[in-house]
């Protein structure tokens, strides 16, 4: 004869049951949270790589004699990679030249990692369509060759890049300096190699700052904005760099910046009184690992003025 289960005992089953149905349940909702804001966040990573911001700053340089601001765009950080297409960069140059300016200055890695010749003279096509409108300089980044991009899957020397920026319209000024007229303004522009490739050489086209300073106002092209403390004792008046890519992923609402490539994280983007001087440093147009966090790519439209 089949036993009666007790009532007490029968409600307790079935409490536990309807237990461990709503764990259950719980569990599957939290999993399917996490993995949607896994899935989210990857795709909002991806998406801010891409979402460009068109920033204008003024900068006042005394020396200046011209009573008309001169605009110069500063661009950085191609990164022409598997992250970054030719169209991503293409984009961006568009809008930055669709601003007018009466220069642009590019502060190095316009690659990544080594590519073949193809692809090369196809970044230099683009460059070239842009640059054949204004005088156009640049210096290069630790990504363009050299000693720290031959242990990172890079060239082994910047010929590459160099023969690319040459065919592209760009004036590489690799630890040289030039004397320009820009709307009848003197400028003198100078540029370093990098400092982590060991060819940042500021002796070789810059002047001790003790010395009678230049009249005309001096911008500086630095990859690297570690650099400053290295380039201190020059005289020059206007330091613009890249490189730090504005730390890529920065914690919101703390605003650090743990992955910046530098030392000194108090310059990682935007403009910064140094000294006497100032550096303004871009957050740039590319990328490593197409993403970013919190911080957008940038082209930086920079107006210098006397007053």
């Amino acid at each position: 004869m089949k036993k009666e289960v007790p009532d007490f005992i029968a409600d307790e089953e079935k409490r536990l049951k309807r237990i461990k149905a709503r764990a259950r349940r719980s569990f599957l909702k939290k999993l399917a949270m996490t993995l949607a804001t896994i899935i989210s966040s990857g795709f909002y990573l991806r998406f801010e790589a891409n979402w460009l911001e068109v920033t204008r700053k003024k900068i006042l340089l005394p020396k200046l004699k011209s009573k008309t601001p001169l605009k110069l765009l500063h661009l950085s950080d191609l990164h022409f990679s598997k992250s970054v297409s030719l169209d991503d960069i293409d984009f961006s140059l568009r809008e930055g030249f669709s601003l007018s300016p009466d220069l642009c200055v590019i502060t190095g890695d316009f690659i990544t990692n080594k590519m073949p010749d193809h692809e090369l003279n196809e970044l230099s096509k683009l460059l070239r369509k842009y640059t054949s409108q204004i005088p156009t300089f640049a210096t290069l980044g630790n990504h363009d060759g050299g000693e720290w991009a031959s242990d990172k899957g890079g060239f082994s020397s910047t010929l590459k890049v160099e023969d690319m920026l040459q065919k592209g319209g760009i004036k590489l000024l690799h630890n040289k300096n030039e004397s320009i007229y820009i709307k009848g303004q003197p400028l003198s522009i100078s540029g370093v190699g990098d400092l982590w490739s060991k060819t940042c050489l500021p002796h070789e086209c810059l002047t001790k700052s003790k010395r009678p300073a230049q009249k005309n106002p001096k911008v500086l092209l630095c990859h690297n904005p570690d650099a400053k403390e290295l380039l201190e004792p020059y005289d020059w008046d206007l330091l613009l760099c890249g490189h730090t890519h504005g730390g890529q992923l920065k914690i919101p609402f703390l605003n650090l910046t743990p992955f910046a490539p530098v030392r000194d994280h108090s310059i990682v983007e935007g403009l910064h009184a140094w000294k006497g001087r100032q550096i303004h440093v871009t957050r740039g147009v590319g990328n490593l690992w197409g993403v970013r966090l919190n911080c957008r790519p940038e082209v930086s439209l920079l107006e210098l003025s006397s007053a």
